[in-house]
């Protein structure tokens, strides 16, 4: 089985100084590797959160809760699975080259675009948690009430939307520290843009979808938002970020992270949207059955609604096209679960997954200009995506 593939790699990492402190490690092997990873990108980004605290209390002290449940939100948990990319990009030419310090900030500002879009996806997805804890149009709705103020779920909502843009243009000052030469400034800048772009793309798509009836979306729209909304911000962008900064890319070399990143990407998403719907929410830190509720259209709910006999078709028309979100309760939850089971559509979709591993692979195994500690890693990296339990 792919999943149980394994094997041992060590790696040399030059230190990195970090708010004056040195995190040292001479020797990284694949399994610390994220773990030195987080390490660094969390201490930047208390270290930027805290820069931040002092700016908001010298120019608006009354919006000190903007920068604390940004912060919160942002340091809460999360993978840094982006910042890992985008240190691999970094050193996808030459593994170990460089300044760490050149690329922090740029995995830091990865990691702030994650928090703008996820604060953003959990106002249209209405989710009241992530990672654990409530989410940022949430934490303001509870200070709105704690104040006796008025229109108090608007009052989240509009705050919520406030701190995503605020975080998202706090990305693009990182990717603009002036550690890095004005030319490498202005692609990784121009990169960011147009990999932003394509996920407002599948964003929209994904919404739109949503107000679809279950018959009028295809397998194939399905792929396109994966590819938009998915594979080219959570591993195309940041391979390109790291190789761009590292200023030891070319087009070539952007192309073969490229064909690496969609089919690894998908792969990513399907896994996502297996851990959405069966997933323990004390693991995942998401609440259950929220992309049924919001009526989300999944390449599960595509295939099974094909796949289902007639009975639990009209179930799913019921669900997806009938009932207003506010009508699905957990047993609908159930009987899309135990349909997408039953219809052979969760095989499907492991079945997928492999294939796009597969995919994945070969890209890495056909590539020229990936070197080969990096090709090892991204290995390892694509197990992690397509296999993960949360």
């Amino acid at each position: 089985m792919l999943k149980e593939e394994y094997n041992k790699y060590i790696f040399p990492i030059n230190h990195c100084i970090i708010n004056g402190v040195s995190i040292l490690a001479v020797k990284v092997s694949r399994e610390n590797l994220v773990e030195y990873v987080v390490k660094i990108v969390n201490n930047r980004l208390l270290e930027f959160f805290e820069e931040l605290d002092e700016e908001v209390l010298r120019e608006a002290p009354k919006a000190r809760d903007l920068v604390t449940a940004s912060k919160d939100y942002t340091l809460r948990g999360g993978k840094r699975l982006r910042a890992v990319l985008a240190l691999i990009g970094y050193w996808s030419k030459e593994w170990g080259g460089g300044d760490v310090n050149a690329i922090t900030d740029v995995m830091a500002a990865i990691e702030l675009l994650q928090s703008y879009l996820l604060i953003h996806d959990d106002v249209m997805d209405k989710d009241e948690l992530r990672r654990g804890g409530p989410t940022v149009h949430v934490m303001f709705q509870r200070k709105c009430i704690e104040n006796n103020w008025r229109n108090c779920e608007h009052y989240g909502v509009s705050q919520a939307i406030v701190a995503g843009d605020m975080v998202e243009a706090s990305a693009i000052g990182l990717l603009a520290s002036g550690r890095l030469k004005p030319e490498v400034i202005r692609e990784l800048v121009s990169a960011y843009s147009k990999g932003l772009r394509k996920v407002a793309y599948g964003q929209y798509l994904d919404v739109m979808y949503s107000q679809l009836s279950i018959r009028e979306v295809s397998e194939e729209d399905i792929m396109l938002i994966y590819k938009f909304k998915t594979s080219s911000y959570t591993v195309e962008l940041p391979l390109h970020l790291g190789s761009i900064a590292s200023s030891r890319h070319n087009n070539r070399l952007l192309s073969e992270l490229s064909s690496y990143a969609m089919p690894a990407g998908i792969a990513f998403q399907i896994r996502d949207d297996i851990i959405g719907l069966y997933g323990d929410p004390g693991i995942t830190g998401k609440p259950a059955g929220s992309d049924v509720k919001s009526k989300k259209k999944t390449l599960l709910i595509a295939k099974a609604y094909e796949l289902a006999k007639h009975e639990d078709k009209k179930t799913l028309e019921l669900v997806y096209d009938n009932l207003s979100e506010a009508e699905i309760t957990n047993e609908h939850v159930e009987e899309v679960r135990r349909i997408v089971k039953e219809s052979g559509a969760l095989d499907y979709a492991e079945e997928s997954i492999n294939n796009h591993v597969q995919s994945a692979l070969s890209a890495l195994e056909n590539s020229v200009e990936i070197c080969d500690e990096a090709k090892d890693v991204l290995k390892r990296i694509t197990y992690k995506l397509a296999y993960r339990e949360k």
